[in-house]
């Protein structure tokens, strides 16, 4: 993901800054670059090969010793610093991105919760393969898919749009799903 629109949007977040309504701003061009400068393709150069889309996140930030304290984020905690940068992990609501920064105290990611894979022509909206759906099927898209023992390798990797210009769509924002907590950190690529 090293150079990708979403990369750079990640790695430029400035926290909180000290305010919670700072993160509005942030998340905004977080969730501008995940939606709009790139896809994730599956299966690069092979006859299995397919893209997924994001076109829902919900945002989670959580300060150890700050004051914003987001007991729903999963790992959090001065022993869970360390991942790089647009990590991608697995958890039980589906798939965390992160862009934690141990220098500034804050764990910070955003959940995959909406997603279009587009396989052979055909388009599966937020994997609309299952009447059963559940955000654990983003962990099949993406690692059951990406097949290691074609041609030995397993491959997951962002693709720029290289037409994307930042500060052009605004992302629709909701509250978090199933949360309420009167956050608005949830993001739409299409408005509700």
């Amino acid at each position: 993901m090293n150079n990708s629109h979403l990369y750079q949007a990640l790695l430029d977040f400035k926290g909180a800054q000290g305010k919670e309504e700072n993160l509005i701003t942030e998340f905004n061009k977080i969730a501008e670059a995940a939606f709009h400068s790139g896809y994730f393709i599956i299966n690069n150069g092979t006859e299995l090969e397919y893209k997924i889309e994001i076109t829902c996140i919900e945002f989670y930030y959580h300060e150890d010793d700050g004051y914003i304290k987001d007991e729903k984020k999963y790992l959090k905690g001065k022993e869970e610093f360390g991942y790089q940068i647009g990590a991608i992990c697995p958890n039980p609501s589906g798939i965390d991105v992160l862009f934690d920064s141990p220098q500034k105290e804050y764990h910070a990611s955003f959940l995959i919760r909406g997603y279009k894979a587009v396989e052979n022509g055909i388009c599966y909206e937020n994997n609309k393969k299952s009447k059963t759906w559940n955000t654990q099927d983003l962990w099949y898209d993406l690692f059951g898919g990406a097949n290691m023992l074609n041609k030995g390798r397993f491959s997951i990797e962002w693709i720029n749009n290289d037409n994307y210009q930042p500060n052009i769509f605004t992302p629709h924002r909701i509250e978090r799903i199933n949360l309420h907590d009167g956050r608005l950190w949830g993001y739409t690529k299409y408005k509700l």
